[in-house]
């Protein structure tokens, strides 16, 4: 069995009886970069979002968090609410994804870098 195919079976086997997650059709996304002011910062968006993200990752040096949203208003609200912590340097994203037809997604900040 191929790697691709064990993988598949492992999805297949965990989800065997549950639904599909879906996706949002709005979502609130941040990253801060992990630094020695990660922590305090970290505190400072999870208390200002009030509601806990529904998925969070860590990679290369940079933690995401996404929110979900039933729609633009709301996402907009929580993005609003992020704000202040944009200030942080070591906030590199905060944007509102839109899954909707016809709705653009937001960029409030956005100084990823990419590696060449």
């Amino acid at each position: 069995m191929t790697v691709i195919e064990q993988a598949r079976s492992h999805v297949q086997e965990t989800m065997k009886g549950k639904p599909m997650p879906r996706l949002p059709d709005f979502s609130v996304v941040v990253w801060l970069r992990k630094t020695d002011k990660f922590a305090a910062l970290k505190a400072e968006v999870l208390d200002a979002a009030v509601a806990e993200p529904y998925e969070s990752t860590e990679y290369q040096g940079m933690v995401d968090f996404h929110w979900s949203a039933p729609n633009l208003p709301d996402a907009e609200r929580l993005a609003e609410a992020l704000k202040a912590a944009a200030r942080h340097p070591e906030l590199v994203l905060l944007r509102i994804m839109s899954r909707v037809d016809g709705v653009d997604s937001i960029s409030i900040k956005d100084e990823r870098r990419t590696r060449h």
